[in-house]
């Protein structure tokens, strides 16, 4: 298709002259700025897609992928309910536990936060989480019933260690000679979990479900039932079929229906930044073409004679083809590969910047993550390589066309 001496000129051209050397310039400018453009958009959606990922895996490492509860706050008939949900498909687990709002005090420092109990002979992923101390004990004759295991920020929060007491207020309210009171206990703590996401860290607290119990008087009532699957991404469908086999006062969630609103969020804000950044990549193509137009401009005689001599108009056009896809090649190509590269380094940077700088980017109490992660999607880049590419030949076809039409006559009339 493309004939050799076409090849020869296209690459002529690019080269810097003597009185052409500022549309040389421009070009290769044009190029410098699609590579910027490409190796940003590539690092931004890596991060993105990073965050998301993060922020998913950090919720589910502390959540379920399905929630069952009952028609009221706590429900007795749950022990059969486990029965059900545990012949259901793809269920890897499935564990009750009770939820409910407390106030934590220790010695002059009270904040508010979420107790759970859970079962503590089946639910161990929290345990993966230990940093000091040790996880919960099994409850056995009325021992290791009220110790309790709290977040790295909560702890930092009341002041409060691994063997210190934290007192638990009970929003249930129990009858004393002065009337109506709130019921309060003591919880030792027996370890401190940091699971990377600071809205657990600073208000969650684990203990027994029979612990939660007996302080809310519930006798053998639960919240609810958590299921986790071998596979998160089958929890919608999961929860469809659960809902077909308990009663229709079940009430089954998924984690993609809880957090459906932040993650539709995080998914608009990529997007919306992918578009603002794919601008950079216009603005550099527009430069592309009017350092074309600008080198038809200059090369209106080289033209005229290379038709005088029998150069087709398909010739002129594809001569001025390669020059472009020359540029869009070189600057989709190095933006890709600056991408990738930053992207693999681009928490070591940060960290590294952080360190020197002595200031912090992304504080854990502010925003859900402490850290920027970045994980590349190989049909992102793909695409952004493709769309720069295919936009940087397309924007080529004008001056291509606008040299094919130079009229030999015209343009040596004077010469």
């Amino acid at each position: 298709m493309f004939q050799r001496f076409e090849f020869l000129l296209a690459l002529r051209y690019l080269r810097s002259q003597r009185g052409e050397r500022f549309a040389s310039l421009i070009g290769w400018s044009s190029a410098v700025g699609m590579a910027i453009g490409v190796m940003t958009l590539i690092v931004v959606m890596s991060v993105m897609n990073g965050v998301a990922t993060e922020i998913r895996d950090k919720i589910l490492g502390f959540s379920s992928h399905v929630e069952i509860q009952g028609p009221g706050d706590t429900f007795a008939e749950w022990q059969d309910w486990l029965a059900i949900v545990k012949t259901a498909p793809h269920v890897k687990q499935a564990l009750p536990y009770i939820s409910t709002q407390t106030l934590a005090n220790h010695r002059h420092k009270s904040t508010g936060a979420i107790l759970k109990g859970i079962d503590i002979e089946h639910d161990t992923t929290i345990a993966n989480f230990i940093t000091k101390g040790q996880f919960l004990t099994q409850p056995s004759q009325n021992k290791h019933i009220f110790e309790a295991v709290i977040g790295k920020d909560l702890a930092h929060k009341l002041s409060a260690s691994v063997g210190d007491s934290i007192r638990l207020l009970s929003p249930a309210s129990g009858i004393s000679p002065m009337g109506a009171s709130p019921r309060m206990r003591a919880f030792k703590i027996v370890g401190i979990f940091d699971s990377g996401f600071y809205e657990y860290d600073v208000g969650l607290i684990l203990t027994s479900m029979l612990a939660v119990q007996r302080l809310n008087r519930l006798g053998n009532e639960v919240t609810g039932i958590e299921l986790h699957l071998d596979s998160r991404d089958l929890a919608s469908d999961v929860a469809k079929d659960i809902r077909l086999l308990l009663p229709a006062s079940a009430w089954v969630t998924d984690w993609q229906h809880r957090h459906q609103s932040f993650f539709q969020a995080l998914k608009m804000e990529r997007t919306a930044m992918s578009i603002i950044l794919f601008l950079i990549v216009i603005v550099a193509i527009f430069n592309m073409v009017s350092s074309l137009v600008m080198v038809v401009m200059e090369k209106r005689k080289e033209i005229a004679i290379l038709k005088t001599i029998g150069a087709s108009h398909g010739s002129i056009i594809r001569i001025f083809l390669l020059m472009g896809i020359t540029l869009s090649s070189l600057g989709t190509i190095t933006g890709v590969l600056a991408g990738v590269l930053l992207s693999l380094k681009l928490e070591a940077i940060v960290a590294w910047i952080e360190k020197v700088s002595h200031t912090t980017f992304l504080s854990g109490d502010v925003y859900y993550i402490d850290h920027v992660p970045a994980i590349m999607d190989s049909t992102s880049i793909i695409t952004v390589a493709t769309m720069s590419l295919l936009m940087g030949i397309l924007a080529t076809l004008y001056p291509a066309w606008r040299a094919a039409k130079v009229p030999p006559a015209e343009a040596l009339r004077y010469e």
